[in-house]
């Protein structure tokens, strides 16, 4: 020691620190450097970090309505660290890669901790973390086999990364740049997806986030205006923040009231987007493919609102069936009406993987007949006609969702919205090939029909296959087996509408048939689909809805969403898609000789319906098929099927900002004269409402010679503004003061000037909105 402080004192340099603290120090201060506590305020102050918070809440809480998973509550808290961390990120010194990087690194971090420690089960969070190493393994082991991946951890961390990114990333730019564009379009767009492909109504999700970003825009660009004007040395007066945000909420409410103005611009519109979309639509559907194979365990907490039919189904989810109607029919015999087919079975539902659009496809004639229907749409269900068994064509204009096999269709669409939504006829062909028919076919099939239809996960429990094996494994054709699964499941299972969630980690198949042994019809007809791909037989699930109640009065078909359905179709080279019901609540379809010509159908769920044959008059040549579009009428939609496309939520969400502003404005009107006494309160109020109907105050002008002008102009509102400006004169100019009774008598003459000028505001707004259009 005494030597070390001879050399400093002879100015010898004392040794330097180790190298290795050297090198934590510099790292540490290189990633985190010292932040400016004058520059960690949130931009925009105390009014805006609610509103903001507010906007970059939404999209984890839309993440939550939507229901995709079951471990979704940490979201928020996601958001809200991503909230928190961006500010003091952006508000510090670190260079933009640094802010990238530090920003993943800590998001990964907290999306895995938030996700073990949100994760239902016990453990120690070692073994957790483990557990979900292993789930991340699996799925991309699953993916990179070209398998459906059915565990939903990985969508879990996915869904927490992009909350993360998106309020991080929006923040740092909040901060640094003051730009809140960055934080709107990060959060709002991962909303607007989740809202698009949400199975629940999460719109008032996108109303509330569109309201505080509005005013936030506003109150973001007064800050930038304030620190402009200060850089400046300009000092506005104290109302111009109030200015500049009524204006912005005036164009706002401009611009709102221009977007309802017109329906049929709006039809318009949706017709040049339809034309766009259907440019992009077939790639979109091959990227649509690809993901829900990515995460095929995830589908949402209900595919039915109301009625309706998606590219996908969840097995286990409750339809939420009502009692309305949902179309008429009217037909020469009742048949079972058809809205879409599934083809892939994902472990834990059902998609659709054929969506190319054709105008004509060349259904197989053999034994099959014409069959006409006319539908009355009273529920539309977007584009989507109705058929009974495999429609050939319809009346207005239509396109058929099919694969690369033009022989058949997966659903039947109209080119426009509006005309799936008022009445048309579709023409079928609906098969009346006998058993012994059927039989004889061989099972010859195309490589496409082989891998589309006889598709099965590799996580299929080895039981299911047994059982299919011990039923019909036996038998020497395709129509033997069908038709023996078909029975065996009729007489074992029982029909129930109490549909049950499938448990985790379960296969629902294996979860009915072992366990359950009643439920809903998609569990019928998905256990015969599979089973039926066991033994080799293409077989796929069809949707749609039952034959309905017969109404004698009408002598239509009354199809009510009770009657919404599932079933199953074989396919038989040469024949085509041939029908069975493995359903016990409804009748088998029926099987007649060769030389009777027939329809076969059933009751409706929770309906009567009614099986006929009927002979084909009419007959139905090929090149009838051929003219497709050319013979259908094509004019344009009627009045009804405008009005009925008029969606009332822009209104509602109009009449919700109107109401927003002016609770705004009212408030804002009173907060401008907080700290005055009720005196100057009064005669501050009457002359900023009387600037607001035209008649200002000229800064020439006395007390009395303004009350006097004003009474002038409004000689409704002379006696009480006169009143109020003496007793105004006399608190600032008699030596006493006045009394409280003179203060109320303000505050009443205040409310008697307000009533008359408040009737004048309505027409003033008016007249400077119809300026605005000159």
């Amino acid at each position: 020691m005494k030597v070390v402080g001879e050399l400093r004192g002879r100015g010898v340099p004392s040794p330097g620190p180790r190298p290795i603290s050297s090198f934590v120090a510099r790292t540490r201060r290189a990633l985190f450097p010292p932040i400016d506590l004058r520059r960690f305020g949130f931009r925009g102050g105390w009014f805006a970090l609610p509103l903001y918070l507010v906007m970059a809440s939404m999209y984890p809480l839309s993440l939550q309505h939507a229901d995709w998973v079951d471990t979704s509550e940490h979201f928020w808290w996601i958001a809200l660290l991503g909230v928190f961390f961006g500010t003091i990120v952006g508000n510090g010194k670190l260079a933009a890669r640094r802010v990238f990087l530090t920003g993943g690194l800590v998001g990964a971090l907290l999306v895995i901790i938030t996700t073990v420690a949100a994760t239902s089960g016990g453990g120690l969070f070692r073994d957790r973390l483990v557990h979900l190493a292993i789930l991340v393994n699996n799925w991309i082991t699953q993916v990179l086999a070209g398998e459906a991946a059915n565990d939903p951890t990985v969508f879990v961390l996915f869904l927490g990364s992009s909350v993360w990114a998106a309020t991080f990333l929006g923040t740092v730019a909040l901060a640094r740049s003051g730009r809140i564009w960055d934080a709107v379009l990060f959060n709002g767009g991962c909303l607007i997806v989740n809202v698009s492909v949400a199975l629940t109504n999460l719109y008032p999700d996108l109303v509330v986030f569109t309201l505080a970003v509005l005013v936030l825009l506003v109150r973001i660009h007064i800050v930038n205006l304030q620190e402009r004007w200060a850089r400046q040395n300009i000092v506005p007066s104290g109302e111009m923040d109030w200015r500049l945000l009524r204006g912005g909420l005036t164009w706002t409410t401009v611009l709102v009231i221009l977007s309802l103005l017109s329906a049929t611009q709006r039809v318009g519109a949706a017709e040049v987007l339809n034309n766009a979309w259907s440019t992009f639509e077939s790639p979109y559907h091959r990227v649509e493919a690809e993901w829900q194979r990515f995460f095929a365990g995830v589908s949402g907490p209900s595919r039915l609102r109301g009625v309706s039919f998606s590219d996908s189904i969840r097995l286990g989810q409750s339809p939420n069936l009502g009692d309305r109607v949902v179309f008429t029919v009217e037909a020469g015999a009742g048949h079972f009406w058809r809205a879409v087919t599934y083809d892939f079975y994902t472990g834990a539902g059902w998609r659709t993987t054929e969506t190319d659009k054709a105008d004509k496809i060349a259904v197989p004639t053999t034994d099959r007949q014409k069959f006409d229907a006319r539908f009355d749409i009273v529920e539309p269900h977007a584009n989507l006609l109705f058929a009974a068994s495999e429609p050939v064509r319809a009346d207005v204009p239509y396109q058929f969702q099919s694969g690369p096999d033009r022989t058949y269709s997966t659903s039947l669409r109209a080119l426009n919205r509006a005309q799936a939504q008022g009445s048309y006829t579709v023409t079928s062909f609906v098969s009346v090939a006998d058993k012994q028919t059927l039989r004889r076919v061989p099972a010859t099939y195309s490589d496409h029909i082989r891998a589309k239809y006889l598709q099965l996960p590799s996580t299929l429990p080895q039981r299911v296959k047994d059982l299919a094996h011990k039923i019909a494994g036996e038998l020497p054709n395709s129509y033997d087996k069908a038709e023996a699964i078909e029975s065996y499941l009729r007489s074992t299972y029982r029909y129930s509408s109490n549909v049950r969630a499938t448990p985790a980690g379960r296969d629902p198949i294996d979860y009915f048939l072992f366990d359950l042994k009643e439920d809903f019809c998609e569990y019928f007809a998905s256990s015969m689909v599979v089973m039926l791909r066991e033994l080799g037989v293409p077989a796929r699930i069809v949707e749609g809805f039952t034959t309905g109640t017969y109404d004698s009065g009408l002598d239509r078909y009354v199809v009510k969403e009770i009657d919404a359905h599932a079933w199953v179709e074989v396919y038989f080279p040469q024949y085509g898609w041939i029908e069975f019901e493995p359903t016990p609540s409804q009748a088998p379809f029926a099987r007649v000789d060769s030389d009777i010509v027939g329809v076969g159908g059933a009751d409706g769920e929770g309906g009567s319906g009614a099986n006929a044959a009927r002979e084909d008059a009419e007959g139905l040549g090929q090149n009838e098929l051929d003219r497709g579009v050319d013979d259908t009428d094509l004019s344009g939609s009627d009045p009804i099927s405008l009005v009925r496309q008029l969606d009332p939520r822009p209104a509602i969400a109009f009449l919700a900002l109107l109401v927003l502003l002016i609770a705004l404005g009212v408030a804002q009107f009173h907060w401008r004269f907080r700290g005055l006494g009720p005196v100057e309160s009064a005669w501050g109020k009457t002359r900023l409402l009387a600037s607001y109907v035209g008649h200002p105050a000229d800064p020439s002008q006395t007390t009395y010679e303004y009350a006097s002008s004003l009474g002038t102009a409004f000689p409704e509102a002379s006696d009480p503004v006169k009143e109020l400006a003496d007793v105004r004169v006399r608190e600032r100019y008699a030596p006493g003061g006045i009394d409280e009774d003179a203060q109320e008598a303000a505050v009443t003459a205040w409310h008697r000037t307000a009533g008359p000028l408040l009737t004048l505001l309505p027409g003033r707004i008016f007249g400077f909105v119809t300026h605005l259009f000159r």
